[in-house]
């Protein structure tokens, strides 16, 4: 693929994780200005999480027989527009009506994205490649919400959102000279991805694909019961907030390296091999994490290998299911990112159960059992062949 292309498809990833993301930075903002709690605004992040979940397969299915570049300009039209009415909504059950358009919206982008990446991606590249345009949302961690904070903070939160508008026009224009048309460019004639067609799809292996969508729900709720309340973990342990922010910075840039690194390490290792390692890494740093609580030096290397081994597994898990897969891959792509969603919004239920019931402390130790039966998963895989449909 050309550079722009990759640019494009990563630009994309890019406003999808910061709208997903972006309400954490602005949440004082929004409940002042619309009178309500920011318990309440901070629902608006399960919410996005839900409806991507259910909308994603749906999208999909009704989409698949259209061409690539007007589904996803047209997607990208309603994510505009949810996003505009969300910046002008005069009360907060508006905004939610926006927030529902616009998250319906990006499911159907990020699949169609990650479908277009692997069909246009020469087979041993695909792990790699997909790293890559998945980094955009860690990239949106890293960078997009710290911009959008900041604008929130110099001129109000609506400006956030028309930011992001400004933002997403300019990826449709990317994306009208730079999605291919149903004609794919393809890489070198005679590789596997050359007879695949925009609308071909055959399940190979449906237990395999079945595993890995377990894989990837378990894992993010493993993530999630204790990321999503790293806050009172770490100011419990006695640091401050200035502190807190270094160690999510840390997590961001983990997030960047790790899906990058999962990718292309699922090209070199296989999927599962490098599952196992990454997973198997996780546990530990969860079991370990409370040791190195009071340390700063320590404690923020442990946040880093945690964020980069959780950070690379999806690369992984996106490229294993691609080998169970012929022809397109965008619905079980959809399966997956909706299992990752329902994966972060069961870990904060479960998460905050932990932390209600038991303590703060204890959200790590179930992280690692949670992590454990996603390892038992693992090691059940198939052992297929890197680019061999053959069973094994």
């Amino acid at each position: 693929m050309s550079v722009m292309r990759i640019a494009t498809f990563i630009l994309s990833i890019f406003i999808v994780g910061m709208v997903e993301m972006m309400v954490a930075g602005i949440m004082n903002l929004m409940s002042n200005d619309l009178h309500v709690s920011e318990a309440i605004v901070g629902q608006l992040v399960t919410l996005y999480a839900i409806t991507f979940a259910i909308a994603g397969p749906i999208l999909v299915k009704l989409t698949n027989r259209f061409s690539p570049r007007p589904v996803l300009l047209w997607a990208l039209a309603i994510f505009i527009i949810g996003n505009v009415i969300i910046a002008m909504a005069p009360n907060f059950s508006i905004l939610v009506f926006g927030r529902i358009l616009s998250s319906a919206a990006a499911a159907l982008i990020v699949v169609k994205i990650l479908a277009l990446t692997a069909l246009l991606t020469a087979p041993q590249h695909r792990g790699k490649m997909i790293g890559i345009v998945y980094s955009g949302f860690s990239g949106a961690n890293v960078f997009g919400v710290p911009i959008g904070t900041i604008i929130g903070d110099l001129v109000g939160w609506r400006y956030t959102f028309l930011f992001i508008v400004a933002v997403s026009v300019l990826v449709g224009i990317l994306m009208y000279f730079y999605v291919p048309q149903p004609q794919f460019e393809m890489p070198k004639a005679g590789t596997e991805t050359t007879q695949r067609t925009s609308s071909y799809s055959k399940i190979l292996r449906p237990a395999e694909i079945v595993k890995y969508l377990s894989i990837t729900f378990l894992l993010l709720v493993a993530n999630s019961v204790t990321f999503i309340y790293i806050n009172p973990l770490m100011l419990k342990s006695g640091h401050d907030l200035s502190f807190v922010s270094i160690a999510l910075l840390i997590n961001g840039v983990a997030g960047v390296i790790g899906t990058s690194m999962g990718g292309f390490l699922s090209d070199k290792l296989t999927s599962k091999r490098w599952l196992t390692i990454a997973t198997t890494i996780f546990i530990v740093m969860m079991l370990i994490l409370n040791v190195f609580l009071p340390g700063t030096g320590l404690l923020l290397m442990v946040i880093f290998i945690w964020n980069i081994m959780q950070w690379s597994t999806n690369p992984a898990v996106q490229s294993g299911v691609i080998e169970h897969v012929e022809g397109d891959t965008s619905q079980v792509m959809s399966w997956n990112m909706s299992s990752l969603n329902a994966g972060i919004g069961i870990g904060g239920i479960v998460g905050g159960l932990v932390v209600s019931k038991v303590d703060v402390f204890a959200t790590t130790y179930f992280s690692a059992a949670i992590a454990l039966l996603a390892f038992i998963l693992i090691i059940s895989l198939k052992n297929v062949a890197k680019f061999n449909k053959a069973q094994v």
